[in-house]
């Protein structure tokens, strides 16, 4: 079954990511439904419903981590998102001393169909890959969700 997964979302930046760290023990996939995207964004069920029509735009959420040799990792998923610089634009990015951010996007026309957010922070490392049909407020509330100064 889940050879099926990997098959069906193989065009997908985490799928390739992880296809190319075959077998890597360090990094591990999850894959996040839109109910559960809710709850990992902390939203307010109760807000204007905005937010709520936005997630169920989404098809899917696959979340790429590891606590080991993140700045690596890092380094590396640039590196495929610069092969891949005609599929994939910058959408927002951050560095700083100890932690870097980075926002890709995969457009279709108009259309937000991909996103690809890569955050390192010392030894971690996580890729957040969402498909879909996303706007640039789901992109700007998703980055302030995110936003670890906005938590304390």
């Amino acid at each position: 079954m889940s050879l099926i997964s990997i098959s069906a979302c193989a065009q997908d930046f985490a799928s390739r990511f992880l296809e190319n760290h075959r077998p890597d023990n360090n990094l591990t996939c999850e894959i996040i439904s839109p109910k559960m995207i809710e709850k990992v964004m902390n939203l307010d069920v109760n807000d204007d419903g905005g937010m709520m029509n936005m997630i169920s735009k989404l098809k899917s959420m696959q979340m790429v981590t590891t606590q080991v040799n993140g700045q690596k990792y890092y380094k590396e998923a640039l590196g495929v998102l610069d092969k891949n610089s005609g599929r994939f634009e910058p959408y927002l990015s951050f560095e700083g001393k100890s932690e870097n951010f980075q926002i890709m996007v995969r457009k279709k026309k108009n259309a937000i169909l991909e996103l690809v957010m890569l955050m390192c922070e010392k030894d971690d490392f996580t890729i957040i890959n969402f498909t879909g049909n996303m706007s640039k407020d789901f992109i700007t509330r998703l980055a302030k969700s995110m936003d670890p100064k906005a938590h304390n």
